[in-house]
């Protein structure tokens, strides 16, 4: 597949889905927030288990029957046409950092949603809004929706590789593999690492910022992107974009959010998360369920050949049709369903309905439809318990994104990512998000450098 080089246009659909809180919400873990025992946040697993299919079973067309309940209507006809079989895991509790479980019951006022819509007032850690969502709440899919946005993983993040694997649905042949790497931190909403909870310099008065290079993607080597993710998210997205073969750095305001990243199925905002403005769209909770979804544990998982260059780790493989899906267990979770709508009759994705774990508060599956309300496209996140993945992890608290998956059902294809996801590291500063050092550090000079 050859790739010519990028557009303006497509080089900024990259990030201009706000990007960040695509990985904040994707490297981070939610607990619902109010003045209750800490014990409220430990799943309840001795339940889960009483209920969860036996551990280690295979569901398949032949016993789908019996487990379809528990899938979303629209997936199981993954395993239906036999492009997929799905291994039941054993259910485990997420359980968050004591440090955010400290942070419920330090948070004087309950926070609000005020009438201008873009923030929270009286919001300082945790997650907004806890109790018990109710449908018949107005304002139930909004709080669930900035639960999501504000969902835990960590104060920062290092991804020191992430593969991306273009993939064609009908040949089952890979089209093209690229390489990138990314950082991000939260300015604000922090819990472990210090200065807690915000920082002092912030002169975006951003939530957090993201920061992606390319550093082996064909034409795309040495691109860089950098968001500043608003704390008020009716303001305009703010970031800046390097295009190595323009010499020049571009700010965000002018690229189109609607095209696909890098030539990829991935829409910007639909990257390891919902990443647009949470004003784009009317949220609506439609109630909750058990399901099963794709969280698991990475030290008993069948991994792919795919070792990282420089930690004792092996990337989380993939199978079922070309490849497309995460080769983990899938375990029963208790989940929210949040059907989100869009404001603007202009935007390419009319409708988003996702699978959120309510302990964690993460996004786990979701779907897309198109302008004319077809399905389009799936998006899966497959999260790794922390105890089981490498050891800088273990004592995170932070759910682990270790891969996902983008189907377009509409033209064949899908895109997978593999990512080694570091949670809480020592060498992440302000610093990193400056835009005047975009250009020195490109791709390039991290190959030279030696990967």
């Amino acid at each position: 597949m050859s790739l010519g080089p990028p557009s303006l246009k497509v080089v900024l659909n990259l990030i201009a889905g706000r990007v960040l809180p695509a990985l904040c919400c994707a490297l981070l873990i939610g607990y619902p927030l109010s003045h209750t025992n800490a014990a409220d946040y430990v799943h309840d697993i001795e339940e889960l288990n009483e209920i969860s299919p036996r551990p280690g079973l295979i569901i398949n067309d032949t016993n789908l029957h019996k487990y379809q309940h528990l899938l979303d209507p629209d997936f199981k006809k993954f395993i239906k046409s036999k492009f997929l079989t799905l291994t039941v895991g054993e259910p485990i509790a997420f359980n968050p950092h004591e440090a955010f479980l400290s942070s419920i019951h330090q948070q004087g006022v309950e926070p609000y949603l005020p009438e201008k819509t873009g923030t929270i007032a009286d919001f300082q850690q945790g997650l907004p809004f806890g109790g018990e969502l109710k449908t018949n709440d107005p304002d139930a899919g909004l709080k669930l929706a900035w639960n999501m946005r504000y969902a835990y993983q960590g104060d920062n993040g290092n991804i020191p590789e992430m593969h991306w694997t273009l993939r064609d649905w009908r040949s089952e042949k890979v089209e093209f593999k690229m390489t990138f790497k990314a950082k991000l931190m939260r300015f604000m909403y922090r819990h472990v690492v210090q200065p807690t909870p915000s920082i002092m310099n912030n002169a975006q008065d951003a939530y957090g910022a993201f920061r992606l290079e390319a550093i082996d993607a064909g034409s795309y080597d040495g691109t860089q992107a950098l968001v500043f993710v608003n704390r008020d998210e009716s303001k305009p997205l703010n970031g800046w974009v390097y295009i190595p073969q323009l010499g020049r750095t571009q700010t965000l305001a002018s690229f189109s959010r609607e095209e696909s990243m890098f030539g990829s199925d991935i829409l910007p905002s639909d990257f390891m998360g919902y990443t647009a403005s949470l004003t784009a769209m009317n949220w609506k909770f439609k109630g909750s369920t058990f399901a099963l979804l794709p969280m698991y544990q990475h030290d008993r998982a069948t991994t792919s050949d795919l070792k990282a260059r420089k930690v004792d780790y092996w990337h989380t493989d993939f199978h079922g049709r070309a490849g497309c899906f995460p080769k983990v267990s899938w375990q029963l979770r208790e989940t929210y369903i949040l059907e989100g709508t869009t404001v603007a009759n202009s935007e390419s994705v009319s409708k988003r309905v996702l699978y959120i774990d309510t302990q964690t508060h993460l996004p786990i599956l979701w779907k897309m439809y198109d302008s004319n309300n077809s399905l389009w496209k799936f998006a899966i996140n497959a999260y790794a318990h922390p105890t089981s993945h490498v050891t800088h992890n273990n004592n995170t608290g932070a759910p682990i994104l270790t891969a996902f998956s983008t189907i377009d059902i509409q033209t064949n294809r899908c895109t997978t990512i593999q990512a080694l996801t570091l949670i809480n590291v020592d060498d992440i500063s302000v610093k990193d998000f400056d835009a005047g050092d975009m250009q020195s550090a490109t791709g390039r000079d991290y190959k030279r450098r030696g990967r």
